[in-house]
């Protein structure tokens, strides 16, 4: 075979010169590639049936992958493997993707064998995230196992091969005699160790399939192996069919009830029993998961993405950390406070690491200095561009216009997250200072924390909150802006959101959240789902709540709620679509940070949040 041979080494596909054979699996083989048009260093996927099959068939294959191609490169998610280019040339159909150096989740666990909590929950979070989005574009992926599970450089885990099962598995159905084919060039259409058994049986597949294949990979990574093994892919399908796994806690004695129960709804026989969703898989896992498990101290590594605060409000360094109870409409509850010490790194941390600098021998023997010319020209260059940086700032001073709000740290200029174009306020505004289409997502994403009880997921067009907690308040905050300066006193805060399909609980904003030692202080505003809102303050050193107002919202709540909060001195001013909701007024603040709230049983999407100055 020409893959088997390496004879496509130095051949041309499209754009791409092939260099190199990175690996091969059931469905086709990878190579390492130069790509002329954009010059970068690629992958490109060549499908195994392209090579094999007779020619009326492959005929009918290509034209599947031509459909098909097109649905699974128009998927845009940052947990899903892009596709730059597809095509076809001298019989073959290839995909041109980036080459990712991570790794995959399969060579991960070869090495290592289980994982622990802190790892598995982040890991199988973006996985469903990934699931979900593709799902909702009606691409089912078919053959979910730990060898694409990819982890990108930049720390955060990409799927791939969406959709390449059915292209195949639709052409074996076209023409039975593709099977035989298949079977003696030793491919086999889909992996039967993460088979769900609707696809063993033959029978329809839908989303719940993939949640099956994501339940038997998180039960691999928590006991160290597949549930279903056999000498053949009939037998291992068929134990999909009728066997149940053994029970988890027999296989790592760590694992507790609750995980094991989550598990093992994921990989119930009937599609109807299990999850709905890969999303909802998720959120249970990280519901069941005890919160400690994410506070082992473990020492920070090269290429370190960010710690994820697990505080409502901004994490100190001593890492005692409080939750902010949900807010109950009799009551003002107390916070509780518990402390953790630093995370865990997740696998991608640990797995990358800058590669050390190169020093000649002669540098070593000198001890690495440089010569003294090179010294002079050094601090001469160094002077130079102090001088002019100086001079450009004292220009963009005396030339801009734009008007600058004063802080306690500073000055803020304004700023918007690259290539989106944000609404127009609905309410009377002075200059932009913070604008980002997805909130604590994309670049920006540094910029914010989060609670623990908070799963953030980014989207195409919102950033999803959804709260895993029963008891307490679910949040992400902006603790600063890019230029490092804190939020102004006053400002106008202007945030879009919509409530998701299942979203039972209230949702909303933080604002003059205390970050700090302490975090129990910080004003909310939040809608709820049966028409009301309500404004409260918790208190900085006891914790309560009071509530400041609350009355029946006065314009219809479906669909995309725009909220707007007018912040000047100790006055407060609410709306909802533009239409005012009512005052409150309190002292207890007079600064702090902002952020995204989210109620017990919440489902929330965020996106195009903006702070303003005050109009003039």
């Amino acid at each position: 075979m020409v893959i088997e041979n390496n004879q496509l080494l130095g051949h041309t596909l499209g754009t791409c010169t092939i260099q190199s054979l990175l690996g091969r699996g059931g469905m086709g083989a990878v190579f390492l590639a130069q790509q002329s048009r954009p010059r970068r260093t690629v992958a490109v996927k060549v499908l195994l049936p392209g090579l094999i099959l007779e020619k009326r068939v492959r005929a009918e294959f290509l034209a599947r992958f031509r459909r098909e191609a097109d649905a699974i490169a128009a998927l845009d998610h940052i947990n899903i493997m892009p596709i730059y280019e597809y095509g076809e040339e001298d019989e073959l159909a290839y995909l041109v993707m980036p080459n990712v150096t991570g790794g995959t989740l399969r060579e991960a666990m070869e090495k290592r064998g289980r994982f622990p909590l802190s790892e598995t929950v982040p890991i199988i979070e973006q996985a469903a995230a990934a699931l979900d989005y593709a799902h909702a574009q009606g691409i089912i992926h078919r053959d979910l196992k730990p060898g694409n599970i990819l982890f990108h450089a930049d720390g955060r885990l990409v799927l791939a091969d969406f959709g390449l099962a059915k292209i195949l598995n639709e052409t074996s159905e076209a023409d039975h005699e593709i099977t035989s084919g298949f079977t003696s060039a030793g491919a086999i259409i889909g992996t039967p160790e993460y088979f769900s058994p609707e696809q063993s049986t033959g029978n329809p597949v839908d989303k719940r399939t993939d949640v099956y294949s994501l339940g038997i990979v998180l039960y691999q990574m928590l006991g160290g192996r597949v549930p279903f093994t056999g000498p053949t892919a009939v037998s291992i399908a068929v134990k999909h069919s009728i066997e149940e796994p053994a029970p988890l806690s027999e296989l790592n004695a760590d694992i507790s009830h609750s995980i094991e129960a989550v598990v093992m709804k994921a990989l119930a026989k009937k599609p109807s029993q299990r999850y709905n969703s890969a999303g909802e898989l998720a959120r249970a896992l990280r519901a069941a998961t005890p919160p400690n498990v994410f506070s082992s101290q473990t020492p920070q590594i090269a290429h370190e993405v960010r710690p994820e605060p697990t505080t409502p409000m901004v994490l100190a360094s001593n890492d005692t950390i409080l939750e902010v109870p949900a807010i109950s409409s009799h009551e003002a509850p107390t916070m509780s406070m518990r402390t953790v010490a630093p995370r865990t790194p997740p696998l991608w941390e640990k797995s990358f690491s800058p590669a050390p600098a190169h020093v000649s021998p002669q540098d070593a023997k000198r001890g690495g200095c440089q010569p003294l010319w090179m010294m002079l020209l050094g601090g001469t260059l160094a002077l130079l561009l102090i001088i002019g940086g100086a001079a450009t700032y004292l220009h963009f001073l005396s030339g801009n216009s734009a008007v600058q709000t004063s802080t306690l740290s500073g000055t803020i200029t304004p700023t918007s997250q690259a290539g989106q174009q944000l609404p127009t306020a609905l309410l009377p505004v002075g200059e932009l200072l913070y604008g980002v289409h997805l909130p604590a997502c994309d670049a920006q994403q540094t910029l914010w924390s989060k609670s623990t009880n908070a799963m953030v997921s980014c989207g195409t067009s919102a950033t999803e909150l959804f709260n895993t907690s029963s008891s307490y308040l679910a949040g992400t905050f902006l603790d600063k802006f890019p230029n490092g300066y804190g939020i102004p006193d006053d400002y106008v805060l202007e945030v879009q959101v919509s409530e998701g399909s299942n979203s039972q609980g209230g949702f909303g904003v933080f604002f003059r959240n205390q970050p700090g030692l302490i975090h129990q202080g910080t004003f909310s505003f939040l809608v709820f789902p049966r028409g009301r809102w309500e404004t409260s303050v918790y208190n900085d050193h006891t914790g309560k709540r009071t509530l400041l107002f609350g009355d029946q919202v006065t314009t219809p709540l479906d669909g995309l709620i725009t909220i707007d909060i007018v912040v000047h001195g100790s006055r407060f001013t609410f709306y909802l679509n533009g239409h005012k909701q009512g005052e409150a007024s309190s002292s207890f603040y007079p600064s702090g940070t902002i952020g995204l709230a989210a109620d017990t049983g919440a489902d929330v999407f965020f996106r195009n949040l903006a702070i303003y100055a005050l109009p003039k």
